[in-house]
């Protein structure tokens, strides 16, 4: 018989001990629950065995109510259903703040009879969530009318602490959610408020900004266009000899062609110039300038070339960054009127980047002089365009701006370091183009004369511009049609009206020269494609048909056409 006892108790306490073992994993769960719903779903999973009921219930509080919200039982109860709180055993639990203990729910008054006699239910413990202000309860029921043992409610009502400390948790966080989302809002607030600041000030500085520029450009083309004006003038005037009129128009030509390079140093400047990136070998380049540079220097300045043993090749426009480094030549020799040294540097970097550039390898180039050097100010103001030291007529301040220009829209930037007295360094960083470096550029195509015969449609909406290279073609000998829009073009060619060569603009009223190019790529692809323009992105929309920035000379035209009839051929 006592062997037979201490077997029923150890089982006992072994059930016991697996009961306690749930209970600690419905805690551990329920530590983790930050919201109403998780902690339901992990009594449901837990409590009915943690307790070794028949049934259990999570009832919630909803104003004057008791929702019985979800359950685990042998045969359904009440599950979705809302009872008066006041007639209910979850009402009384939570109203009281006290677990309902009841062995026999036909023989105690908090029970409502009529709605447990179609259940199972006969006896039950009710116990309150929520220590403050009870908000749910948790119900735990058995088949069989018996006391609950102290072990039953004691796992209960461990559950329901855990469950109250869940929800105090919930709120907490939510709380701190609720306030870290007020903070960000103020923050988000205050940035905006700044931002808008900012965009008052920055159009302040533009607008100020546009005004010089706007002055400064209107002196230097007023310049420009006086030789241009007056030479025309007296060609037209019928009065002139032959070698007059080539003078003049050899001095007016001279003048367009420097207005097309302070434009040119305009557009870099705001980083719209059209470039041809590609790998640059800079040994090959600065090889190739050191003739030059050695001349604009003079006698009288040492210069030096020093590059890293296997430099990579860098990202860049070639002729655009010979232009660059011939602009901080000359600026370095200007700054040494006795004489001195300018060397050229150049080393690979990976690490220790500018501020202004991205992670990724670099090459650095340092152009360094033991000239003047710069103030304070004027190393600040040093890049903005139109800003010079120079005597008048000595330069157009547009130097180091347009190299400051050139180096942003290949994805580097500029750097100054400058001291009064102790010369001038500016580092010129690139990024490394990682496809090969093109050795020598490709032979220039060459139009034979059947290739300057055929039908031109010449397509844009400026009257001066169309009729000035209509008859730059005429003379060249092709039979020219033009028009102001690309839609009647389009329709020209679509109704039978075949040209050999389409010359557009691309900026123009409805269709873009760029977008009638692409239709008749795809459509007509035996017309050779040409597009004039500035500069207005055509160089990213369609890089591969053949492209002449305004303005152009006939030779220029007379090329580029060529190349453009290769291409279709």
């Amino acid at each position: 018989m006592d062997r037979k006892l201490a077997s029923e108790r150890g089982a006992e306490q072994k059930a016991l001990a697996a009961r306690w073992t749930i209970a600690a994993e419905a805690m551990e769960a329920l530590a983790g629950a930050r919201s109403m719903e998780a902690i339901i779903n992990v009594l449901r999973a837990f409590a009915r065995r943690a307790v070794g009921a028949d049934g259990i219930a999570v009832v919630l509080r909803d104003e004057d109510q008791c929702h019985y919200i979800a359950e685990d039982s042998m045969e359904p109860l009440w599950a979705g259903q809302r009872f008066p709180a006041s007639s209910c055993v979850s009402g009384w639990a939570m109203e009281h703040h006290r677990t309902a203990v009841i062995p026999d729910v036909f023989d105690d008054p908090r029970v409502p009879v009529e709605a447990y006699r179609t259940t199972f239910v006969r006896s039950m413990v009710m116990v309150p969530i929520g220590r403050i202000e009870p908000m749910a309860a948790l119900g735990a029921y058995w088949s069989e009318f018996a006391q609950p043992t102290d072990n039953e409610i004691a796992l209960l009502e461990a559950l329901a602490r855990a469950a109250s400390t869940a929800l105090e948790n919930g709120r907490l966080f939510a709380s701190l959610e609720a306030l870290n989302d007020q903070l960000e809002r103020r923050v988000r607030e205050r940035t905006t408020e700044l931002e808008r600041s900012q965009d008052s000030l920055r159009q302040v500085q533009k607008l100020d900004m546009l005004g010089q520029l706007t002055g400064h450009v209107a002196h230097d083309f007023n310049n420009l266009l006086m030789p241009i004006v007056g030479g025309l003038d007296l060609i037209l005037s019928g009065k002139r000899t032959p070698e007059s009129i080539e003078r003049h128009a050899t001095i007016a030509m001279q003048a367009a062609e420097s207005a097309q390079t302070l434009v040119q140093r305009l557009l870099t400047f705001a980083r719209r110039q059209p470039l041809t990136a590609k790998a640059v070998d800079l040994s090959d380049l600065l090889g190739g300038m050191q003739a030059l540079l050695t001349s604009t220097l003079g006698p009288r300045i040492a210069l030096s070339v020093d590059l890293q043993p296997m430099v990579p090749p860098v990202r860049a426009d070639a002729h655009q960054l010979e232009v660059a480094l011939l602009n901080l030549a000359v600026n370095g020799r200007d700054a040494m009127p006795d004489g001195g040294a300018l060397s050229i540097k150049a080393q690979a970097r990976q690490s220790r980047l500018p501020a202004a550039l991205t992670p990724g390898p670099y090459v650095c180039l340092t152009v360094s002089d033991t000239g003047t050097g710069m103030t304070p100010a004027v190393k600040a103001a040093a890049m903005e365009p139109f800003f010079t030291t120079k005597p008048s007529g000595h330069g157009t301040g547009l130097g180091l701006s347009m190299v400051h220009g050139l180096a942003a829209q290949l994805g580097g930037t500029v750097e100054i370091d400058s001291a009064v007295g102790q010369g001038t360094s500016v580092r010129l960083w690139l990024p490394v183009e990682r496809a090969p470096a093109v050795k020598a550029a490709s032979p220039a195509v060459e139009e034979g004369p059947k290739e300057r015969s055929g039908k031109v449609l010449l397509v844009d909406d400026n009257d001066l511009v169309r009729n000035s290279t209509r008859e730059m073609l005429i003379d060249m000998g092709y039979e020219v049609v033009d028009t102001d829009r690309a839609e009647r073009a389009l329709s020209m060619i679509e109704s039978g009206d075949r040209p050999d060569i389409l010359i557009t603009d691309h900026i123009m009223p409805g269709m873009t020269g760029v977008e009638l190019a692409l239709r008749l790529r795809a459509d007509h692809p035996h017309i050779a494609l040409l597009i004039i323009s500035g500069y207005e992105g055509v160089d990213l929309i369609a890089p591969d048909i053949t492209r002449l920035s305004k303005p152009f000379r006939h030779n220029h035209l007379q090329a580029c056409i060529a190349a453009a009839r290769a291409q279709a051929a």
